[in-house]
C-alpha cells in the first residue's frame, strides 16, 4: 500500500541563441583576471542596482567577445547575476551554461552555487539538478551538502537508480534537520520498492527517533505523521495488521494524513475481524464533514461486511447506492479523458477547470482533486506557473532595454522550455486520472460481484469459500458493548458528533443461519441482531 509517484525526466531543450552559445571551450582551471573595461563598468551597474542597464550592456558586449576568451565567461557570469536579480531564473540558467570553466577555475564554485540557488527558486526544474549531479561535491559548503544529497538522491530515485540514490541519502545525519527527515523518508520508500522491508521500517522509524535525538522543531509535525502513515502501510502490506493498527492509531486528527489513515485503519480492522470498528471508521468517512473527499472503496467494504453477516437486503441497498453514484461518474470521467486533446491541450483544459468550478460535478471534482493532489504533479504545475510569471517579466525587460532582440531570444528560449514542461505536466495529469479511472472500474466490478453473490446467497446458492467466510465472520462479530465511562450507546438518527469522529464503533451481529455455513461447521453461534452504534 506504500505508494510513491516518481517525477519523469524533463526533455532536454537545445537552445542556440547568441547569448547562450553552446560551443564554448573549457577554460583552464586557473584564475584569469578579466581585463575588458566594459566588464568592470557592468559590475558597478550591478552593484548600484541598475540591472536593466547591466543587461543591455552585456547583451551588446557578449557577441563581440571571442568564445575562447576569459572575458566571454566573465561576461556570461555577470549576465547570469543580472538575470537572477531581475528574477529571470530560467534565463539565468542558460547564461550559466555558457560559462564553460573547469573545476578549479575561479568561476566554477560560483557557477555551481548559482545552479543550487535556481533550484531553490524553481523546485522541480530537473535541468538544474542534472547540472548539480555533474558537479564536484567539494565545491559545496558543508551547510549545503544535506540539501544537495537529498536533491541528488531524489534525482536517482526518479530514474529508478536506487543504489545510487541510497548512497547519496544515507550520509545525511540528524544534525541536518529537515533534510535528514526528507532523506530518511525517501530511503524508506526506496527500501520498500526493493522489498527490503526491515530496512524500510527502520528508515521510517528514524523519523520518529528524531524527536528524541534532536527535538520537535516547528517543521517536524508533518514528517512524524508521514512516517506513521508509511509504517502503517508497510506493516499492513506484510500482513502485520496489529502492528499496523498501532501506528495508524497515532496519526492525529486534523492532519492531512488523518482521513486516509481512518480508511486504511478500516481495512486493518477488517483483517483483524473487528468488524464493528471497521464500520465505525466508515461511519466517520460518510459524515457530512468529509463529503468533498473521495473514498469509493469504503462503500464496497461496507457492503462486503453486510454480505458476510447475511444482511442481504441492506447489502443490496448499499451496492445499489454505490452503483447509482459511481457508474455515471466513471462515464463522466471517460468523457473528460476522451477526445483527441494533446498533452498540452489537456494541461490547459485542467487549468481552465480550476477557475470554472461549475463545469464539473461535485463528485467528479472530488476525483480530480484526489488524482491531481500528487506532490510531484503539483511541483510540475507550480514550475509551469512560475515560468509563466518569468515570461511576463521578460516582456517587461524587453520594453525597458536597448537590446530588445536579445530579450526576445530569451523569451523564445523560455517559451520552448515552458511548452515542453506544459506537455509533460499534461501527460502526467492524464496518466494519474487514467489510473484513477482504472481503479474506479475495478471497484465497480467488485461492487457488481457482491451484488451477484448476494442474489445467489438469497437462494442459498453459494460456494464453500463464501460459506466459510460467512461462518468466520459470524464467529468474529462483536458482542453488544455495554455502557461504561467511555462509551455511550444510542440508535443512530443521522446526527454526527464532531468531537467523536474517528471514535465510533458500529455494533453489528450476523444474521446468518446454519444453512449458510459449510456442512458440519461447528464455529461459534451468531448472536442476536442489533443495529445500535456507539461512540467513544
Amino acid at each position: 500500500m506504500l505508494r510513491a509517484y516518481a517525477l519523469p525526466r524533463c526533455l532536454t531543450v537545445v537552445l542556440t541563441s547568441m547569448v547562450l552559445s553552446a560551443s564554448l571551450c573549457l577554460l583552464a582551471p586557473q584564475t584569469v583576471n578579466a581585463v575588458h573595461p566594459e566588464l568592470e563598468h557592468t559590475s558597478e551597474l550591478l552593484g548600484d542596482g541598475l540591472y536593466y542597464d547591466a543587461f543591455t550592456k552585456l547583451a551588446k558586449l557578449i557577441p563581440t567577445l571571442s568564445v575562447e576568451s576569459a572575458d566571454r565567461s566573465a561576461a556570461q557570469m555577470l549576465m547570469s547575476k543580472a538575470l537572477m536579480k531581475l528574477e529571470l531564473y530560467q534565463s539565468a540558467l542558460r547564461s550559466l551554461d555558457a560559462v564553460r570553466v573547469a573545476p578549479g577555475h575561479s568561476f566554477y564554485k560560483e557557477k555551481i552555487s548559482s545552479y543550487l540557488a535556481i533550484q531553490r527558486v524553481l523546485p522541480g526544474n530537473l535541468a538544474t539538478v542534472e547540472r548539480l549531479n555533474e558537479a564536484k561535491s567539494v565545491v559545496f559548503s558543508a551547510k549545503d551538502l544535506p540539501e544537495l544529497n537529498y536533491l541528488l538522491g531524489r534525482y536517482h530515485f526518479d530514474a529508478q537508480e536506487y543504489d545510487s540514490a541510497l548512497s547519496k541519502l544515507r550520509v545525511t545525519l540528524p544534525t541536518a534537520g529537515e533534510f535528514y527527515l526528507k532523506a530518511r523518508y525517501l530511503m524508506g520508500v526506496i527500501y520498500a520498492a526493493k522489498k527490503q522491508y526491515r530496512l524500510g521500517l527502520n528508515a521510517f522509524k528514524d523519523l520518529l527517533r528524531f524527536a528524541d535525538r534532536v527535538g520537535r522543531p516547528d517543521y517536524y509535525g508533518p514528517y512524524e505523521q508521514r512516517a506513521l502513515t508509511a509504517l502503517g502501510r508497510l506493516l499492513f502490506s506484510q500482513g502485520k495488521h496489529e502492528a499496523a493498527g498501532r501506528y495508524y492509531d497515532r496519526i492525529k486528527e486534523g492532519t492531512s494524513f488523518w482521513l486516509d489513515s481512518l480508511f486504511e485503519l478500516g481495512w486493518t480492522y477488517f483483517h483483524l475481524r473487528q468488524f464493528d470498528r471497521v464500520l465505525g471508521q466508515l461511519h466517520t468517512l460518510n459524515s457530512p464533514y468529509f463529503e468533498d473527499r473521495y473514498y469509493p472503496e469504503a462503500r464496497v467494504l461496507e457492503a462486503l461486511i453486510l454480505f458476510r453477516t447475511c444482511r442481504f437486503p441492506e447489502t443490496l441497498v448499499v451496492v445499489q447506492r454505490f452503483l447509482r453514484d459511481y457508474k455515471p461518474l466513471r462515464k463522466e470521467l471517460d468523457n473528460q479523458l476522451g477526445g483527441d486533446r494533446t498533452d498540452a491541450e489537456f494541461y490547459w483544459y485542467l487549468a481552465r477547470l480550476a477557475g470554472e468550478k461549475e463545469e464539473l460535478s461535485v463528485a467528479l471534482r472530488r476525483i480530480f482533486n484526489a488524482a491531481l493532489n500528487d506532490k510531484e504533479l503539483q511541483r510540475m504545475f507550480t514550475l509551469v506557473s512560475k515560468l509563466g510569471a518569468e515570461q511576463r517579466r521578460l516582456q517587461k525587460l524587453k520594453r525597458n532595454t536597448d537590446a530588445p532582440k536579445t530579450a526576445q531570444k530569451l523569451i523564445d528560449d523560455l517559451g520552448r522550455v515552458r511548452n515542453v514542461m506544459i506537455s509533460e505536466a499534461g501527460a502526467m495529469a492524464r496518466l494519474r486520472l487514467t489510473q484513477v479511472r482504472q481503479e474506479l472500474t475495478e471497484i465497480i466490478r467488485q461492487g457488481l460481484r457482491i451484488k451477484y453473490e448476494t442474489l445467489k446467497a438469497r437462494r442459498n446458492s453459494i460456494n464453500d469459500k463464501v460459506r466459510r467466510a460467512m461462518a468466520e465472520t459470524a464467529a468474529s462479530v462483536s458482542k453488544p458493548r455495554n455502557k461504561d465511562a467511555e462509551h455511550v450507546v444510542w440508535p443512530f438518527d443521522g446526527t454526527y458528533w464532531r468531537d467523536e469522529l474517528g471514535g465510533y464503533t458500529y455494533q453489528i451481529q450476523s444474521k446468518c443461519k446454519p444453512k449458510h455455513f459449510p456442512s458440519g461447521w461447528k464455529g461459534r453461534k451468531p448472536v442476536a441482531a442489533s443495529a445500535a452504534k456507539s461512540g467513544k
